[in-house]
């Protein structure tokens, strides 16, 4: 089982598992030359990351096809079914953790209490639930729901993570007529190996989503492109943590590029931003940035032209592009600065070798004094 952590002082690290040949920065040139999606390549790279130190995997995921120039270029496609990849990356590792995407709003409580508890059970204790609203009317569609409006959808997932963790926790039946939901029995065994419940992590930083996250999750996925807006997120989360008497993680997304020369990682990254998908670009940031309220803020001063190229060129979130030494620099700023407990790291041009990269960094973390192998501790998270 993973325990989490207690110690604010470490740094821990989440690998942003491939869902698509690209995610965050739609260049073609990194499409084309990424591993093809398929079972040895990803549970090479589930291993890789579990032999470099990362203590998780963190599967996104979503519904709809309907971004189909970015489908047919490899953005953010193909995505295999978050539990379903979760299953099968469990039983080609020991030690890492998991994260997998459930939807709240386009299930029912109990299929998520059922799934994530064999989940959990399954692995020993190395599941967690990345709690997702959903925020594409396409999505609704495709489930033949009318779109929900942003807050409403945290009202409903409020309720539904209720109902879950009382499935997990009561070995008697429960009855719940909610607002949004009605559950009458028990789930069949298993329950979850982790005590009190698995980990659960949100990714949504509008006052609703840091709100809810205050209340029921253990992690916030926070964006932001400089660590002080990363700071601006967490002490909003802390305060109203605080407020539920609760601790809750800030965990920024960010995108690492390491290469051992000087200018070496910055060449390479301006090489993957002259091949940036336009087409596929403007789908996905049409999405975001007309329904996810935090991605929105962020480029609201920019044209529509500028916010689309900024947001394919991963311009949403932290950037490490460098040799280890000046990325583990960075990292030990960001955790003073920010006091993030983990990072979500993506690497844009992903394979087993790209993850290895990360190695140094995390030798020069260590003696620092803020990160240690999760091989070594008995907590994780």
């Amino acid at each position: 089982m993973k325990p989490q952590s207690a110690d604010p002082s470490e740094l821990h690290f989440g690998y942003f598992f491939p869902s698509g040949k690209t995610n965050f920065l739609y260049s073609d040139e990194a499409a084309r030359t990424r591993p093809e999606m398929n079972k040895k390549n990803l549970l090479a790279l589930a291993q890789a990351a579990e032999g470099v130190g990362f203590d998780s995997l963190f599967i996104a995921d979503n519904w709809s096809g309907h971004q189909r120039a970015a489908e047919a270029a490899g953005h953010q496609s193909p995505a295999y079914h978050a539990p379903l990849l979760a299953m099968a990356l469990f039983a080609a590792t020991e030690r890492i953790g998991v994260v997998s995407t459930f939807h709240t709003t386009h299930h029912k409580p109990a299929h998520v209490a059922r799934m994530g508890a064999t989940l959990d059970a399954f692995s020993d204790g190395r599941w967690g639930w990345n709690v997702v609203t959903g925020f594409s009317a396409a999505e609704a569609a495709l489930f033949g729901e009318e779109f929900i409006e942003h807050d409403e959808r945290y009202r409903m997932a409020a309720e539904f993570v209720s109902i879950v963790t009382s499935l997990w926790s009561e070995h008697e039946p429960i009855d719940v007529v909610g607002e949004y939901y009605r559950t009458t029995g028990r789930i069949k065994l298993p329950r979850p190996t982790q005590q009190p419940r698995p980990l659960l992590v949100s990714a949504g930083a509008s006052p609703a989503g840091t709100a809810f996250a205050s209340q029921y999750c253990d992690q916030l996925v926070a964006m932001g492109n400089t660590p002080d807006m990363v700071a601006q997120t967490g002490t909003r989360l802390n305060d109203l943590a605080e407020q539920n008497g609760r601790t809750v993680g800030l965990c920024p997304f960010s995108m690492a590029l390491i290469r051992d020369g000087d200018g070496e990682a910055e060449e390479v990254f301006e090489q993957l931003l002259t091949t940036l998908n336009v087409d596929a670009t403007a789908e996905i940031a049409a999405d975001v940035l007309g329904s996810i309220e935090s991605s929105r803020a962020m480029y609201e001063k920019m044209g529509p032209e500028e916010a689309t190229k900024a947001f394919g060129g991963a311009g949403s979130m932290l950037k490490f592009v460098g040799t280890p030494e000046k990325v583990a620099e960075e990292l030990i700023s960001l955790k003073s600065t920010s006091g993030a407990t983990n990072l979500l790291v993506n690497f844009p041009l992903w394979s087993p070798d790209e993850l290895k990269s990360f190695s140094p960094v995390l030798d020069i973390l260590r003696e620092a004094g803020i990160w240690s192998p999760p091989s070594e501790r008995n907590y994780s998270w």
